[in-house]
C-alpha cells in the first residue's frame, strides 16, 4: 500500500492519463504518522479530490488492503467517482479469533516486511502462501515493494480494520446496483468468496474478474496485462 506499488505502470498509462498514486498514513514512508481507519483515509483522498480535482475522480484503483479506503469512498458524497477497481479485496474476518489472529498475523507481517528490505534471505510461513496462491518468487518482488519505516502500530491498526470491512460495514450499504465498480483478484486466492458474496449484496451489478493462474497481488507482476484490463474497464464506463 504505498505508491512505490505503481511505479511499473504509471509511465505508460500517464500518457493517456492524469495519474495519482497515493500512500496511506503510516505508508508514507516517514515514520512519523500513524494508520488509523480505513474512513479516515477515505474522507482525506475525499477532501483532495474536492479541493484539487474539482470534486470528481474518473477510476480509483486499489490492491490488496488498499481496497478499504476504495471501497469508503464509494460511499462519500461529497465527491463523484467515476469508478474502482478492488484488486483482492480479501475476506479476513476471523470471529471470536479475530485478536488471536492479530496477534499473530501483525507482528509477523510486520516483520517480514521489515527484514526484507534488509536481507532477501526471508522465509516465508507455508501456510501464507497456501492462503494467498503464491509462491516465494511473487511474495519477494512484492514485498521489496511494501513500506519502509513501517511500525507495528500501523500494521496493527491496518489489520483490524479489514477484520472489521465486510462484516461491520459493507454488509450494512445499501445496494447501489449504478456504482460502477469491479471485484479482481487471483483465482488461487482462497478468501476471496466470503468477499465477493457481500461485494455482490452491496453492489448487485458488479464485474466480478478472478485472473487465471494468479494468486494474491500477482496482477501487479504482470504490467502489460494490468494497463490492458484497467483500460478496457475505463472504455467501458
Amino acid at each position: 500500500m504505498t505508491h512505490r506499488q505503481f511505479e511499473s505502470i504509471v509511465p505508460e498509462l500517464s500518457e493517456e492519463y492524469h495519474i495519482l498514486t497515493v500512500s496511506f498514513d503510516g505508508y508514507d514512508e516517514t515514520g512519523e504518522t500513524f494508520y488509523t481507519t480505513g474512513k479516515d483515509q477515505a474522507d482525506k483522498l475525499s477532501e483532495y479530490i474536492e479541493e484539487n480535482l474539482g470534486g470528481k475522480i474518473d477510476l480509483v484503483y486499489a490492491e490488496s488492503l488498499g481496497s478499504i479506503p476504495a471501497l469508503f469512498l464509494t460511499q462519500n458524497e461529497n465527491i463523484k467517482v467515476g469508478g474502482v477497481i478492488l484488486s483482492g479485496a480479501e475476506y479476513m474476518n476471523y470471529g471470536v479469533f479475530n485478536k488471536i489472529a492479530i496477534d499473530l498475523f501483525a507482528p509477523m507481517t510486520y516483520k517480514l516486511m521489515t527484514k526484507i528490505i534488509e536481507t532477501e534471505e526471508v522465509k516465508f510461513p507455508t501456510f501464507l502462501k497456501i492462503k494467498m496462491g503464491i509462491t516465494d518468487d511473487v511474495f519477494k518482488p512484492m514485498l521489496k515493494q511494501a513500506c519502509q519505516n513501517l511500525t507495528l502500530e500501523t500494521t496493527k491498526a491496518t489489520f483490524w480494520e479489514a477484520v472489521r470491512l465486510y462484516p461491520e460495514h459493507v454488509s450494512k450499504w445499501e445496494p447501489n446496483p449504478d456504482f460502477k465498480i469491479a471485484c479482481w483478484y487471483g483465482e488461487k486466492e482462497m478468501n476471496m468468496k466470503k468477499a465477493v458474496k457481500h461485494l455482490k449484496r452491496a453492489f448487485p451489478n458488479i464485474d466480478i474478474h478472478p485472473f487465471k493462474g494468479l494468486g494474491h497481488g500477482e496482477i501487479m507482476a504482470h504490467k502489460d496485462l494490468l494497463i490492458k484490463e484497467i483500460k478496457n474497464f475505463i472504455n467501458e464506463q
